[in-house]
């Protein structure tokens, strides 16, 4: 019986306390840590910003006709935030006032056309303020222009006519002669005439927009039988002399094709649409249901209420005086100074100046002559407040007799 023997190779004995570890895993894991802290990096300041700088979620601007536009911007902030931005439009900022949800003034600070706001909790933001620099002139046409990210709408001042857009509104309508235009995000210019009416070189311009506005509507396949009527009416008027008439009949032939254009792209298609209908109808009803149920548990509980609050009043004290007593006080009132008392009052007897204007649409000198005449009168008091003038009705004591 033989024997054989196998020699193999003697392995080489590493040092003691030395470990074999594979290089490739330690230079992968290298290369990724950077890139995924930066990943972590990016996501964090983007979430910072996104509420560091508000975006308007509401944007209306009031043009008056000495070219100041008054500007209410609204947006959403993070409360655990302690200050928001504001990227304002226009770089000259008057009148700012800025609010939260409670209608509680913040205090801001503006550097330009920024805006630093300290929220102190707040999650909505309101400011409003007046700038001249969204309004030009040149000879008799007035132009409005501004970039914004959100879709807004324009007020135009009283007796203006538009001569001219650079977009296609969203809507178009009249309030209180005045146009309320709706406008889509971006950049968009409005050229607008004041008090300049009843001329042939108004009336037919007046006429050449309707038209290529219908026409262009038309030629999307969307059919303007009233807008057609009406232009043709404007023609007839052009016709007779009368281009007063004329160039009204005109612009109302554009917003009634804006209207015919809207209607058209709105008509639902009802054999899709019949079960959301139905399920909109019930959730209406059940809605409904429910806020009847609320309101009378509401409504006797307020009553309870009522009766220990009114047994708890105390003899004198002071309060804002309602419209009726001022008016039977100071029955020499002139008419709009009454109703300018009753918007105070309906406002629990104090608003801000900037809020008059906005509400009566009158330019910055005629109210401050309206309030002046007030104070003179002995019906308000004019507080500075965070440098805006702050209206109050004058207090008077209320004797238990």
């Amino acid at each position: 019986m033989s024997q054989e023997y196998q020699v193999t190779e003697v392995q080489p004995v590493l040092p003691e306390g030395m470990i074999f570890v594979r290089i490739n895993c330690i230079l992968t894991t290298m290369v990724r840590a950077p890139v995924i802290a930066a990943c972590f990096l990016l996501l964090a300041l983007s979430s910072f910003v996104q509420y560091a700088i508000g975006t308007p979620k509401v944007l209306d601007f009031t043009i008056y006709s000495e070219g100041i536009t008054h500007v209410f911007y609204q947006t959403d902030t993070d409360p655990q935030s302690p200050d928001s931005i504001l990227n304002l439009y226009g770089n000259s900022i008057e009148n700012l006032v800025v609010q939260d949800e409670n209608g509680t003034l913040l205090s801001s600070k503006v550097d330009g056309n920024i805006a630093t706001v300290e929220t102190l909790g707040a999650a909505t933001i309101k400011a409003d303020y007046d700038t001249p620099d969204l309004i030009s002139k040149n000879g008799k046409t007035w132009t409005f222009q501004v970039n914004s990210t959100v879709d807004y709408s324009v007020l135009l001042p009283k007796n203006s006519v538009i001569v001219g857009m650079s977009v296609s509104p969203l809507n178009l309508q009249t309030v209180d002669d005045q146009s309320l235009i709706s406008l889509p995000s971006g950049s968009s210019e409005i050229n607008y005439i004041i008090g300049v009416l009843g001329t042939s070189q108004t009336a037919t311009v007046a006429i050449q927009k309707a038209q290529d506005f219908i026409n262009t509507i038309n030629s999307t396949g969307v059919q303007t039988p009233m807008a057609l009527t009406k232009l043709q009416e404007a023609r007839a008027d052009f016709n007779q002399g009368k281009f007063s008439d004329a160039e009204s009949l005109a612009n109302t032939a554009k917003s009634l094709a804006l209207q015919e254009q809207q209607t058209f792209n709105s008509v639902p298609n009802t054999s899709s649409n019949n079960f959301t209908i139905y399920l909109l109808i019930g959730i209406i009803i059940a809605a409904s249901a429910a806020g009847f149920i609320i309101m009378k548990r509401t409504n006797s509980k307020s009553r309870s209420s009522n009766t220990v609050t009114l047994n708890e009043t105390p003899k004198n004290r002071y309060v804002a005086p309602d419209k009726e007593t001022i008016y039977k006080l100071k029955p020499e009132l002139r008419q709009d100074d009454k109703d300018i008392v009753a918007f105070i009052s309906e406002k629990g007897g104090q608003v801000f100046e900037s809020e008059l204007r906005k509400k009566f649409l009158m330019p910055r000198t005629t109210m401050w002559r309206a309030v002046k005449r007030l104070e003179r009168e002995d019906v308000i008091d004019i507080e500075k407040v965070d440098q805006q003038n702050l209206i109050k009705l004058k207090k008077i004591e209320e004797d238990n007799k």
